[in-house]
């Protein structure tokens, strides 16, 4: 299926710089974090034994999927990444149409916009052999399902995104600006 809120969520994706940059590090591990609150969250109402990584829209209806050369589209502009990044891609966009066709679904935050704007502010994300999350050079723990439940949720407009970022420290301008003099 195509629609409105998918072909938008596509358009955002195509401009993503999948390469990605290295100066948004705070505020792409705290999308990160927020993403997986909200998978929680997701897990939990639907019932899932997966977790953070899942198809949320095929848990709920199945026949909720975007067309096939739309995912097709993006693998090519990703390029070569793990395939879970590929995955979420597509859950992501089938969740936009799930949104689309079901105007009855529980009111509880989309769980892949945080992870959308990681990707708009800087690229991709691997997952290593012992269990962590990496984004840019931070390791995440994956932790457990109840500890990401028991997070905050985060702020995802522009301005407090760009204060994590500003901050100074580990991964803030001072961090960066070390970073570039060194190369």
């Amino acid at each position: 299926m195509r629609t409105a809120s998918a072909t938008a969520l596509a358009k955002r994706l195509e401009g993503v710089d999948w390469v990605g940059e290295f100066g948004r590090t705070r505020s792409r591990v705290a999308l990160m974090r927020e993403f997986m609150r909200r998978s929680a969250v997701w897990a939990r109402e639907t019932g899932s034994g997966e977790w953070p990584f899942f198809d949320v829209a095929g848990h709920i209806d199945p026949a909720a999927r975007v067309d096939a050369d739309v995912v097709e589209v993006l693998s090519g502009k990703i390029g070569l990444q793990q395939p879970v990044v590929l995955e979420t891609v597509a859950w992501a966009l089938h969740f936009a149409v799930l949104t689309d066709v079901h105007q009855d679904l529980v009111d509880l935050p989309a769980p892949f916009e945080p992870l959308v704007r990681m990707f708009e502010r800087g690229g991709t994300f691997a997952l290593d052999a012992a269990g962590y999350i990496e984004v840019d050079t931070a390791a995440i723990p994956k932790g457990s399902m109840q500890q990401s439940l028991e997070r905050s949720p985060l702020d995802l407009d522009e301005t407090s995104l760009h204060a994590l970022d500003d901050r100074p420290g580990l991964y803030g301008p001072r961090t960066m600006a070390y970073v570039a003099q060194r190369q």
